[in-house]
């Protein structure tokens, strides 16, 4: 906003020109730049652990939905399926049992979108027979970082995610 002229008590006679600039001065705006820095410091190590955090509930939601889905393959197809973990690559492999073809791979690791630092069980080799019974019960864990899940299945086919802690 510019004033340019003005005028004393009504007398008329002018008085010398008002001007201001409107607008932030560099002061006011390093002030700001300072407090989005702090803010922006403060808030990326929170915003990197909790997408740490979905990107390894979402692949143990993955993982879930896989085993629930193998016991289903082996009852609609009436023929043993068998899950190989791999905990090198990070991945597992559902494949027929007798003949070896494979039905379903998902890889987890850095080069997929859940970039798991660790997929590991307990049993390597997992037998899903066509009445849904597994060979054993079985736990896989889902990790990136510090930040793990657990899926748990039973023989009986029974698959869950185990809530963290």
């Amino acid at each position: 906003m510019r004033l340019t002229r003005g005028t004393a008590s009504g007398t008329g006679n002018s008085t010398r020109a008002h001007v201001r600039n409107a607008g932030f001065s560099m002061l006011e705006m390093l002030l700001v730049l300072i407090v989005l820095g702090v803010l922006v410091t403060i808030s990326i190590p929170r915003v990197s652990r909790i997408m740490q955090h979905e990107r390894v509930n979402r692949a143990a939601q993955i993982v879930a939905a896989d085993l629930q889905n193998g016991f289903a393959i082996a009852g609609r197809q009436r023929t043993p399926v068998r899950l190989s973990v791999d905990g090198v690559a990070k991945s597992y492999t559902f494949s027929d049992r007798s003949s070896g073809v494979i039905l379903q791979t998902r890889v987890m690791n850095n080069s997929s979108e859940f970039a798991l630092s660790a997929l590991t069980t307990d049993a390597a080799t997992i037998d899903v027979l066509p009445n849904g019974i597994a060979s054993t019960p079985f736990v896989i864990t889902v990790s990136q970082g510090d930040y793990s899940r657990r899926i748990s299945a039973s023989t009986a086919g029974f698959v869950r995610v185990i809530p963290a802690r």
